[in-house]
């Protein structure tokens, strides 16, 4: 624990709020690149947590616009931070009060996400247990951080989110093994049925599994034996149509979607999301030749989307996706590798490989860099007949009842970063104001971490976080399934540092009667609080 956490632990509620009362920050100026953009993009104010760099300081953030209170997951402190968005109106986001999570008198390693129930004024947060391979807890809170409830849910929730009417909160409960890979419990959902008083049982809550008849045949295999694979269906992320019926949960690691049935508590398909062909889209796969080289090559990616989010068009729900990707890896067991480290693997007589030079698989400035996964479906007689990465650097639009891909933003995101903001292009910022150019190209590059839906100017836009550029995405999507570049924007001084979560509040919610974008950083430990016009 560094010196700054240890000091913190030891202080009271209301010290840390009077020592912390300066956590607001001045707003700075916003770099913006879209030549036809609609949208005036300003940097209102920005919260800093004050935690190391690092730290993990701002992770989520949710509103409740009528109390104008935003609630942030401090996961350096494990803690609640709540800030007073009324003070937006003076270019102010102070913070109000912060919660550690000693002072519920819950046992856990981490707080994990918050959501709040803006009909009723409390919020719900996901703690994962000291031993993450137990059950986790999700406890309700008072607007002030005060205990009304907790109930036990499956293990390592990891996000919460309420229906639009209220009465129910869902957790995805990521279930990951240990890393020692002995102990690997299974994924599930929560679903949980609440009261306006925030005073839930542990009768109300109903942990969904998986059913292995509704696994469809296109899901990846990812394990060492059919039980492994199946204990690997670890729900990341969670949104809900309009109606309130079906919950569409993104698959991260199994690079697949599932869909639950609500009301009827179960799964009604799992589906995996496909491979994108790089011979079509164009990639930069190594970060040792000193610059930005975007090519084909004979190579899949897989999509493994963390965020997602939902957009309702013409009465059909549609399902937006940020596909960042990822892979099992641990101690006990990995599945990563770099394509060099198996170029001996592969059937050279593949119809995927046909009319390129395999000496790309042993170029440490080209294919024999990037990482891959050893589990892959593109298999003849015990070879593999093409390297599959991780993430597809994109974001998708899925339709809501098949579930198929209606739209890949494909290499956009590398090739505008590219030209909005090239030191930035695949970067990585380990050190504070250290941009390591091309760090990322050989892992999962730009790399789409959160996605949001929001209306401004009568028009309807995709805002997603690119964890590695630092920077936010704008997509038009007034027809979800022909999206629009709209403008790719930053904080021009590169103070906020990998967006995690993204919050949109709409002009009628607003303190500032415009529409914003809440915007968490987790290296940074920042929020900046962006106005739309």
């Amino acid at each position: 624990m560094n010196s700054f956490k240890k000091v913190i632990t030891g202080i009271s509620v209301l010290s840390i709020s009077a020592l912390l009362s300066m956590n607001s920050v001045e707003a700075v100026s916003v770099k913006a690149y879209g030549p036809i953009s609609h949208l005036k993009i300003s940097q209102k104010a920005r919260y800093d947590a004050q935690a190391e760099y690092g730290e993990s300081a701002t992770e989520i953030v949710s509103v409740d616009y009528k109390l104008q209170r935003a609630y942030s997951i401090n996961g350096a402190l494990n803690a609640i931070d709540i800030l007073d968005l009324k003070g937006l109106k003076h270019d102010k986001l102070p913070l109000i009060k912060r919660v550690l999570l000693k002072d519920l008198g819950i046992k856990g390693s981490d707080i994990t996400s918050v959501a709040v129930n803006t009909k009723h004024h409390y919020i719900a947060v996901s703690i994962p247990a000291e031993n993450k391979t137990d059950k986790g807890t999700i406890a309700f809170l008072t607007p002030d951080g005060k205990l009304l409830s907790k109930v036990k849910v499956g293990s390592l929730p990891d996000m919460v989110t309420f229906t639009s009417d209220y009465k129910t909160l869902l957790s995805a409960n990521e279930g990951e093994p240990n890393d020692a890979y002995t102990v690997n419990p299974e994924g599930s959902v929560s679903i949980i049925k609440v009261n306006p008083y925030g005073k839930v049982k542990q009768s109300h809550v109903k942990t969904v599994r998986f059913d292995k008849k509704l696994i469809h045949k296109d899901v990846r295999n990812l394990g060492r034996n059919a039980l492994e694979s199946f204990n690997n269906l670890e729900p990341e992320y969670i949104t809900i149509d309009a109606k309130n019926r079906y919950a569409y949960v993104s698959i991260q690691e199994r690079n697949a979607i599932a869909k639950l049935d609500i009301a009827k508590g179960k799964f009604v398909k799992v589906k995996g999301l496909g491979y994108k062909s790089y011979q079509t889209s164009k990639i930069d796969v190594s970060d040792k030749d000193g610059k930005a080289n975007m090519q084909n090559y004979p190579l899949f990616g897989m999509y493994q989307p963390d965020g997602v989010a939902k957009v309702e068009f013409k009465g059909k729900t549609y399902i937006l996706t940020a596909n960042e990707g990822d892979s099992q890896d641990y101690k006990g067991f990995s599945e990563e590798t770099r394509v060099q480290d198996i170029k001996d693997h592969f059937n050279p007589s593949s119809r995927y490989l046909k009319g390129f030079d395999l000496g790309l698989f042993d170029d440490k400035k080209s294919m024999g860099r990037l990482k891959t996964s050893t589990f892959s479906p593109f298999t003849t007689n015990g070879k593999y007949d093409v390297p599959v990465t991780f993430g597809g650097r994109s974001f998708s639009v899925l339709d809501g009842d098949s579930l198929k891909r209606v739209y890949d933003s494909k290499d956009d995101f590398e090739s505008i970063v590219l030209t909005a903001d090239k030191d930035a292009f695949n970067s990585d910022q380990e050190t504070r104001g250290k941009i390591e150019f091309d760090s990322r190209s050989d892992d999962k590059g730009v790399e789409p971490e959160s996605v949001t839906v929001g209306k401004v100017n009568k028009h309807t836009y995709a805002f997603i976080g690119l964890e590695r550029a630092n920077g936010i995405m704008v997509y038009n999507i007034d027809n979800p399934t022909k999206p629009k570049f709209e403008t790719y924007f930053k904080s021009n001084d590169n103070g906020d540092i990998s967006p995690e979560g993204i919050t949109f509040i709409s002009k009628k919610d607003s303190p500032t009667k415009q529409a914003m974008l809440l915007v968490s950083h987790e290296m940074s430990g920042t929020i900046a609080a962006y106005e739309l016009k």
